[in-house]
């Protein structure tokens, strides 16, 4: 008896599972994506001329999935072109191709990071706003856009309690505060790897406090806080002593206290020099 290595099992499968486009203005390219939600394509859009991203699933989820995305018109969430149904049953829709970086994978300066992590509190906060909650927000769903834009992407599981281990909130109620527990595991990973302050340890804290109740009320009281972080603002997170007050006047001030301190030492050290 003849065995097929496993490698070549999985081919003759995905051979199988792909989907009939005929009759539809797609080609299909290349499969670009796999996971539990569905399968995602690369192909071409015959009419407009354009590369697009394919998701194709077998059951009605794709269909209420695409009516979700449809209705979220956002800058930071990405665009549904098109859908409908494939001659074997299957839904698919048709969205932006986005071609970038993972999260997960993206450098650059604190502030930068932190900058990245405003924009995607503000399309979760628009998405909220739509009776939309994302339910799954973790790096590897936000994408950076070769121009910078932020993109966050996956919004199939609203409802449902499908969270990732390290970034799901510990409740089992799928509310706005999910989401918000998440962008706290998010913004815990940005701020990793270097000495994070007192102040945006805090708002992670607070962002990830066991009891909804504890963490920030929305998005944007999230947004709002980082961004006060970033600016050199007291926080409403932590109560800084004064020490921590000095130090923190002084980064955000510092150009202008060296170049003061700057000028008085040239001051003295003339006093000093006409006096002699």
């Amino acid at each position: 008896m003849t065995y097929l290595p496993d490698e070549a099992i999985g081919r003759l499968r995905r051979a199988a599972d792909a989907p009939d486009f005929s009759g539809t203005r797609y080609c299909v390219i290349e499969e670009i994506g796999r996971g539990g939600m569905g399968v995602v394509y690369r192909a071409e859009d015959s009419v407009l001329g354009r590369t697009v991203a394919l998701k194709v699933m077998d059951d009605a989820a794709t269909e209420r999935e695409a009516k979700i995305m449809a209705s979220l018109e956002h800058p930071g969430i990405v665009p549904v072109h098109d859908a409908g149904m494939l001659p074997d049953g299957r839904a698919f829709y048709a969205m932006k191709l986005v071609e970038g970086t993972p999260l997960s994978s993206y450098g650059g300066a604190l502030a930068d990071r932190l900058r990245v992590f405003q924009k995607i509190c503000e399309a979760v906060a628009f998405a909220h706003s739509r009776g939309v909650v994302h339910g799954d927000l973790k790096p590897d769903n936000i994408m950076i856009g070769a121009f910078g834009e932020v993109l966050t992407m996956d919004w199939g599981v609203p409802g449902v309690v499908a969270g990732t281990r390290g970034y799901m909130a510990p409740e089992t109620t799928a509310g706005p505060a999910v989401d918000i527990y998440s962008l706290g595991a998010i913004l815990r990973d940005l701020a990793g790897g270097q000495e994070t302050r007192a102040a945006l340890t805090a708002i992670i804290a607070r962002a990830m406090a066991r009891n909804p109740d504890s963490r920030y009320a929305s998005a944007l009281e999230l947004r709002d806080e980082v961004a006060r972080y970033v600016d050199g603002q007291r926080v409403a997170a932590h109560r800084e002593g004064l020490g921590e007050r000095i130090a923190r006047v002084f980064m955000k001030h510092r150009v202008a206290i060296l170049l003061v301190a700057a000028y008085l030492v040239m001051r003295i050290a003339l006093l000093v020099l006409l006096h002699r």
